[in-house]
């Protein structure tokens, strides 16, 4: 296994999903692609990170991902819009089952090219919205549809400029996808209460802050100090958003990175311990027993 604490992937290894055949890309910073039942659904069976913005647009057929630890089934006529902080996982299918695919990965270096804002427009839209996957209305559908047979016919060209005149169709297919969440944005907006709208956004935003410090600190003070409220008022509207508890979310987590290291990496348990800030490698093995049923070492041989 290859020495590393986390298992990304880099635009590149993610096109090993879906047959070299089937991609058209620019260098390695743009590809698109049809999956069908020739893709490497294994590749993607443990939770992983993809350094790239990737939107998958189901033309048939259904699957099922978790995404930083929800769950969330994509079938015909759904867009999936994957940030790349995310830590998303795609649950294996049947041959006969698979769905059929349009993949578009972008690397987030090839999209600030364009504008900064695309990036931040993305991430914020989706952070506000309740779910990543969208079901697009029929004139929804068919821009889309047209966007991405046109990309197709300029990659395939040998017009002059064909590359460029797609970078700026890459950048434009994105602000209409920032377009759609903004639009469910508003519709929820509508029948939220203010006080609803306002939790949702710290709880949106507690998890953004125990993604990137799980590894290192576990107390909901922790928390609640960088929100500049109480741990009271903090578990209070965790709970009340989500039906868990803060600790819970926080434990996920980490046991989630956990596992990501025992199945990616060929760290012992004790660096791993070490890397999650856990006071000795004993507490780390009664820890990640009591959440998971099993041992570090028997979850990284199951």
């Amino acid at each position: 296994m290859e020495t590393q604490t986390l298992n990304y992937f880099s635009l590149t290894r993610a096109k090993d999903f879906v047959p070299t055949d089937n991609i058209i890309n620019i260098g390695d910073d743009f590809f698109m692609a049809e999956r069908t039942n020739e893709a490497n659904y294994d590749l993607m069976r443990h939770p992983s990170r993809i350094d790239a913005y990737v939107v998958v647009f189901c033309k048939s057929g259904n699957f099922k991902c978790n995404i930083n630890l929800k769950e969330y089934e994509i079938s015909e006529g759904m867009i999936l819009v994957n940030l790349p902080q995310n830590i998303i996982s795609v649950e294996p299918k049947e041959s006969a089952d698979k769905p059929t695919l349009t993949l578009i990965g972008v690397s987030p270096k090839f999209l600030s090219n364009f504008s900064s804002d695309i990036s931040k427009m993305l991430n914020e839209a989706i952070t506000l919205l309740d779910d990543p996957c969208l079901y697009l209305e029929e004139d929804e559908l068919s821009i889309v549809t047209e966007y991405i047979q046109l990309i197709d016919k300029h990659l395939h060209s040998e017009y002059a400029y064909a590359r460029e005149s797609v970078s700026h169709l890459i950048s434009s297919v994105f602000y209409l996808f920032g377009s759609f969440i903004n639009q469910r944005i508003m519709s929820q907006k509508e029948v939220e209460k203010p006080a609803s709208t306002r939790h949702k956004m710290v709880f949106e935003r507690f998890l953004e802050l125990v993604t990137q410090h799980h590894n290192k600190e576990r107390s909901v003070g922790f928390y609640a100090d960088k929100l500049c409220i109480t741990p009271k008022y903090l578990s209070k509207i965790v709970k009340d958003t989500s039906g868990l508890s803060a600790p819970q979310w926080i434990d996920q987590y980490v046991i989630l990175e956990a596992k990501q290291m025992l199945k990616h990496s060929d760290r012992c348990v004790k660096e791993i311990s070490d890397d999650l800030n856990f006071p000795n490698p004993s507490f780390f093995f009664k820890y990640f027993k009591k959440h998971t049923g099993m041992t570090p070492n028997q979850y990284r041989n199951s």
